[in-house]
Formats: structure tokens, sequence, C-alpha cells
């Protein structure tokens, strides 16, 4: 019989006991592996000196703590999720009231900012700096790519934050640019010439609000922006 209840006993243990796995190893423990190593401590205990009532005890309650943090990490993560799409569903619904009001933004397109040129009046062109820079240079570009005009931005405008600069619809040699539409990039660098955060602001009245599949974008006339890269409204 004592040889009997043994076997029982060890094909127990074989089943709760972990099996050999193809899983890569984590340094995270969790719950199951936690079981397994309190069904592999029983396993191997002295039975003539079993653990005690209060350290199962004491072990059982970390093991009911850990399952209730990780509940409660997936209800965080759940809420989380809740409130982004909340968030979403206030934007869309009170984005049509900002048909009319005058907004600044920022333009983090790689083709840069557009910018339209009568061929008499200068025009601003606005850009921020994420910090503050050692150089920075602005591109002014024609609609077919070209270079026109590089600017040198001046000491006095390096600073971290929004600025503006003038420019008189000339190119590099001082020759005037007919009218049309041209773009600018801005580019900046710290003392040891390591690219900085640098791009164009745009300011105009919102025209219309459109729903894309990116999301929710808002019309500066002609020229669609994230409605997340509004930095100032009036």
């Amino acid at each position: 019989m004592p040889g009997t209840v043994s076997t029982v006993t060890q094909q127990l243990f074989d089943q709760l006991a972990p099996q050999a796995s193809s899983k890569e190893p984590t340094k995270q423990l969790g719950k199951e592996d936690f079981l397994k190593l309190l069904t592999l401590q029983l396993r191997s205990q002295n039975p003539l000196n079993p653990a005690s009532n209060q350290e199962m005890a004491a072990q059982l309650a970390q093991f009911s703590a850990l399952e209730q943090m990780q509940n409660i990490s997936a209800t965080l993560e759940q809420l989380l999720q809740s409130n982004a799409s909340l968030a979403l569903s206030i934007a869309q619904y009170s984005a049509p009231a900002l048909i009319g009001r005058t907004a600044t933004a920022s333009v983090t397109d790689s083709s840069g900012a557009r910018v339209s040129f009568d061929g008499s009046v200068p025009v601003q062109l606005g850009y921020e700096l994420g910090s503050t820079a050692a150089n920075a240079t602005i591109e002014i570009r024609s609609s077919t790519g070209a270079i026109v005009r590089t600017i040198t931005v001046p000491a006095s405008q390096l600073q971290q934050g929004s600025h503006t600069i003038e420019w008189d619809g000339r190119d590099d040699r001082g020759n005037a640019l007919p009218s049309g539409t041209y773009s600018y990039v801005v580019r900046a660098t710290d003392a040891d010439g390591k690219a900085l955060a640098a791009s164009p602001l745009i300011s105009g009245r919102i025209t219309g609000i459109r729903y894309t599949s990116q999301g929710l974008v808002v019309l500066l006339g002609s020229i669609e922006v994230p409605i997340a890269n509004i930095v100032e409204l009036s």
C-alpha cells in the first residue's frame, strides 16, 4: 500500500511540475511561474520536516497578491484605452466649433510647410525650436523642390520656443522670385553639430474639418494639419 500511495503521489507531482518548453527565457515572473516554483518546493521538501502552515499561508498570500496586481494592471490598461477613445470622441464632437478660429500649428511633414508668395509682399516664416540651438537655417524651396534661398537664423532667434523670420521673396543671388507656392524646412544643430528638433509653424484661419484614416485634421486654407499639431488658438 505505501508503495502504491508513493506512486500515485509521484504521478500527481509529475503532472503539476513544469514540463520542458521551447519558450524563450524571460526576466519576468508570472503567476504560472510562481505556481510552478511552489509545486517544485512541495515536491522537493523533506517529508520528515515539511513546510509549516505559516510558510505555506505566506506563499499563497504572495501568489494571491501577485494575481491581484496583474488584474489591476490589466484593468488600468483597459481604462487608459477607454480614456483615449473618450478623448477622441470629445475631440471629434467639438472639432466643428474650431471653424473660423485662427490657429498656429507645427508641420512635421518632411517636405516642409507651404507658403504663398504674391510676388511683392514679404512673407513671415514661423518656426519652433525644441531646444536652444547653436545654429539654424531655413531652406526655402520652389514648387519643383529646388532650394532657392537659405536664410541663416540670427543668434537672437535661436532660443527654445516659437519665432518668426521674414523672407523678402528673393533668392540667394538677390533676384526677385515670381509669385507662387513655396515650401520651407528648418534645420537646427547644437554646438557639437548634432541635429535638434525643429519644425515650421503655419498660421491661418480654420476653414474646415476632415476625418481621415490617420485621424482628425483641420484645414488651414488648403493645407491639412493634424489637430494634435495645433499649438495655439485665437
